[in-house]
This record gives structure tokens, sequence and C-alpha cells, in this order.
């Protein structure tokens, strides 16, 4: 039989009774706690054992009254059979004396929650949701002041996915601050019983326990993500102006612009494969006109202009003009097409369709 063995053993501040469940179910097989690493722990074979206790680390500031409480709380440990083997993931881990049982440092329910359950489990929530909060408040206050073209995303699939894993990230850290102000309750209800505090189930807490390996793999998919959405995008600078497309699964976007003698150009089209998404393009669009701030930020080099409705064989199309320039939006089914010209007359079908075409061979030649 082997006398060493390493296994996976990491658990949080608020499933300490969990990583203790597990100590003694292993002491009782004759295993006892050797050294503990970052993600895992070694344990050795013993006739007798030594039995752990674990509990969150408590006056963890540089203060120096919290010093002075932590060192005479350790030292009252020591006096009571209790060595502190390590102090890891916020709590520390105690180890009895050679040849000694000594009693449990906690055996009042009540006291142990009053004295170390309920703020440990307090901080534990407090930090998910601060994170959380600040994260979805910050994210939203750009979103409402900058008003970003959020449909864009839609047809790239690198940035979809980076959204995907980003919202998945977010929910699964809500789900986890949830999780402790519902364990917390549990404590409290079972402290005023008077009965043991509750013991988390093991698979679910060493998942929060495996939570900073889950977060840098949904770190790295994000990155991946990202650089595969920049990476997917196709260019073009041997055209009069630049040329980029990008497909997606659920669309292909082709934008050109054009600065030259002959006038300035810009064409963007958006062939959607949902006709939601073709409303939500074609409605913002239409709104950015309307908007000098926007404008200015999407490279619009004309002020604030209104749309006027015309009948130029399409589903829908609104023209609209400036001093030196006109601009023409279409919708035509799950198309969208927005231009933007100095010496073209966007209001002449004929024109229009001879742009679109180029448009469309000059895409096909992207690779």
């Amino acid at each position: 039989m082997k006398d060493k063995m390493t296994r996976w053993f990491r658990y949080t501040a608020e499933d300490v009774k969990a990583a203790q469940a597990e100590l003694d179910e292993l002491a009782d097989q004759g295993w006892e706690l050797a050294e503990l690493g970052i993600f895992t722990a070694t344990f050795r074979w013993a006739e007798r054992p030594r039995r752990c206790w674990v509990e969150p680390a408590r006056w963890t500031s540089i203060r120096r009254k919290d010093e002075q409480a932590r060192s005479d709380y350790l030292a009252l440990c020591d006096e009571a059979g209790w060595d502190l083997l390590d102090e890891a993931g916020g709590m520390f881990y105690f180890q009895a004396k050679p040849d000694t049982d000594p009693a449990p440092i906690q055996t009042d329910g009540s006291l142990e929650w009053e004295e170390v359950l309920k703020k440990s489990l307090w901080n534990q929530a407090y930090t998910f949701f601060c994170l959380v909060v600040y994260w979805i408040a910050w994210a939203a206050g750009r979103f409402f002041l900058d008003q970003p073209r959020v449909w864009e995303m839609f047809f790239s699939n690198g940035a979809m996915l980076a959204q995907l894993f980003l919202l998945a990230w977010i929910a699964l850290e809500l789900f986890l601050g949830f999780r402790v102000v519902r364990y917390r309750k549990k404590c409290r209800r079972a402290a005023e019983a008077g009965k043991p505090i509750p013991v988390p189930r093991r698979g679910a807490a060493r998942f929060r326990g495996a939570m900073p390996l889950v977060s840098t793999v949904l770190v790295i998919i994000l990155l991946l993500s990202i650089l595969g959405a920049f990476s997917s995008e196709r260019s073009n600078h041997e055209v009069n102006g630049r040329l980029t497309a990008e497909r997606s699964v659920l669309g292909e976007s082709v934008e050109y612009r054009e600065f030259s003698e002959k006038g300035d150009l810009w064409i963007e089209s958006y062939d959607c494969k949902a006709s939601w998404l073709a409303g939500i393009v074609c409605g913002d669009l239409r709104a950015i006109e309307g908007d000098e701030n926007r404008l200015h930020r999407y490279f619009h080099y004309h002020g604030t202009v209104e749309l006027t409705e015309a009948d130029l064989g399409y589903d829908k199309a609104w023209i609209y003009a400036w001093d030196g320039g006109n601009g023409l939006i279409i919708r035509q089914g799950n198309r969208v097409i927005h231009m933007e010209a100095e010496k073209l007359d966007l209001t002449d079908r004929t024109v229009v369709e001879e742009q679109l075409v180029w448009l469309e061979q000059a895409a096909c030649t992207l690779t």
C-alpha cells in the first residue's frame, strides 16, 4: 500500500465544512494531512492519523490590533493541542499535536456562527457581488453613454463567442454569490435552532474551489475569441479605398470607404439571415443620422440630418442630404445597405445598383 497520496483539495472559505468533512473521512481511513498545495493536498498513511480542524482565517488585515488578536488566538489553539499547519484559501488548517487527541476548536455551533462563519460568509458574498455589480454597472454605463453599434458583433463569430463566454462568466459569478447568501441563511437558521452547521455537497464545493482555474480558462477563451474576431476580418487595400468583409452564422457584412478626388464614398452592406437582426441594424443606422455625437464617432463628415422616406423600388428606403453630399439607407428583405457619397446621386437607382454590383464583385475577391 502506498504511504503517500496526492489528490485534488481546494476549498473556499464558504465551504469550510466540506473541507472539514473530507479531512475527517480521510483520517478515518488512516490518512493524515501532510502538505497543502495550490490546488492539491498530500496525505500520508499513519497508524494513528492526526486530526485536522479547518475554519475561516480571521484577522487577516495588517493592523496591529488584528495582528495581536490573531497571535493570541493561535497561541490559545496551540495550548489546546492544535498546531497551525497552513493557511490557504482564506482558511486556517490546524493539526493535532503528535500523540494527542484535542477537542474540536469550536464546540458550540451558535458561537461558531457568531464568531467565525457569520462575518466570513458575509465577506465572501460581498466580494462576489461587489465585483460583479461593479462590472455590470460599468458595462451598462458605457453602453448608455457611448451607445455602441452592439449589433456589429452578430457579424463576427469570434465576437459572439466572446460575448457568450463573458455572459456565462458573469452568470457564474452571480450564481456563486447568491449561493453564499443562501448558505449563510442556512447556517444562521441552524445556529438559532441549536443544530450543527450544514455541510455543503462535496462536488459543488470542489467546483467552487476550482473557480480560479475556471476563470483562467474563460479568460483564455475570451482572448482567443477576440483574436479570432480580428483574424476573421478580410481586408483589401489594393482598391481605391479600404474594403473589409466579415461573415458569421447570422450574416455577412461588407464595408467600403473611399476618399479621393472623385469624391468620398462610403458603403455599408449587411446581409442578415434573420429579419430581427435586419430590423435592429436598419433602425440603428437611421438613429445614428440624428445623433450628432454618434455621427462623429463613426466618422460621418456631416451634422445631423432629417431622413425622408423615398420610393426607389426597394422594400424601404430613406434619403438625406447635406451641403456637399447625400445619403441613402435601404432595406430589401433581410439586407440593409447604407451609402453616403459626395458626387453621386443616390436617388438614382441605376447609380445605386452599379455601386452595389461593384461592391459584391469586390467582396468576392477577398480571401
